[in-house]
């Protein structure tokens, strides 16, 4: 058996994308499982898990961080529109640089929310990384996604493909636009929603796992590390993450029922 073959069907899967996530996980795990049985998948995850180095990167300190802590009570104030990050965050980032040097350059590839603040991060520590690492702009890490959350809506991936085409960025793997930015009408009164968001990020740590690659950077935010390490992060923090933890996590895909009721849409994903 190819991990290729599975690598091919998790990636394939992601760029058709799906109105429905919990649809595209039961369609996923069951294509899956026609390559390889449930108890076989497991024993791959755990092996392969156990080779990977992956590390979070937490973008420093945005304008909507500002503003939080400025307005803490006052929810209108800090929920701006895709912020950018301040002088104070990009200050933040030399120190993070120099303590993550030895690291950072050891990266095969590097994994990048679409939003702005990360994109800026990336920026900032592009010139510390190896010069053919692969660079993948991904929704699949980015903010949980609410109707009311405009500091976690982002540009247009037709923008973005224009802004950065003299970068190599890969953005092959970015899903369906409407539900990750903001089309007005599109997304109004839609929230991912606890489950979706955690269902989403155990579908990318599964990808992770079958990538060839094994030293492994992921640029993103604070809720999305808290889900995936039950903990919290700060601004401008560079962490290892904690294999164990996402193992437990992504075991959970496999013990997905495809038989489930395919009828519930949560029109986000």
């Amino acid at each position: 058996m190819s991990y290729s073959n599975i690598l091919s069907l998790i990636e394939s899967s992601i760029k058709k994308g799906n109105a429905d996530i919990n649809s595209f996980a039961i369609n996923l795990i069951t294509n899956i499982r026609k390559i390889i049985s449930k108890n076989s998948l497991e024993n791959i995850i755990i092996n392969r898990i156990s080779k990977k180095n992956i590390y979070f990167l937490r973008h420093p300190e945005a304008q909507h961080n500002v503003l939080e802590r400025k307005y803490r009570d006052d929810f209108s104030k800090f929920n701006i529109y895709d912020p950018e990050l301040t002088d104070t965050g990009i200050n933040q980032m030399k120190s993070t640089i120099e303590k993550n040097k030895k690291e950072l350059i050891n990266f095969d590839i590097v994994f990048v929310s679409p939003l702005t603040r990360t994109i800026q991060t990336f920026f900032l520590i592009k010139n510390y990384l190896k010069k053919d690492a692969q660079i993948i702009i991904t929704d699949f890490i980015k903010e949980v996604l609410s109707y009311f959350l405009d500091k976690n809506k982002g540009k247009q991936l037709s923008v973005l493909k224009k802004e950065f085409k003299q970068e190599n960025f890969n953005f092959e793997y970015m899903t369906k636009e409407y539900w990750w930015y903001d089309l007005g009408e599109n997304i109004d009164n839609e929230s991912e929603g606890d489950l979706n968001f955690s269902l989403r990020l155990k579908i990318f740590i599964l990808w992770l796992i079958f990538r060839p690659e094994n030293n492994i950077l992921i640029i993103s935010h604070s809720n999305v590390y808290f889900e995936l390490q039950d903990n919290g992060i700060v601004n401008a923090r560079m962490s290892k993450m904690d294999n164990n933890i996402l193992l437990e996590k992504v075991l959970e895909l496999n013990y997905i029922q495809i038989n489930e009721d395919k009828s519930k849409k949560c029109n986000i994903f």
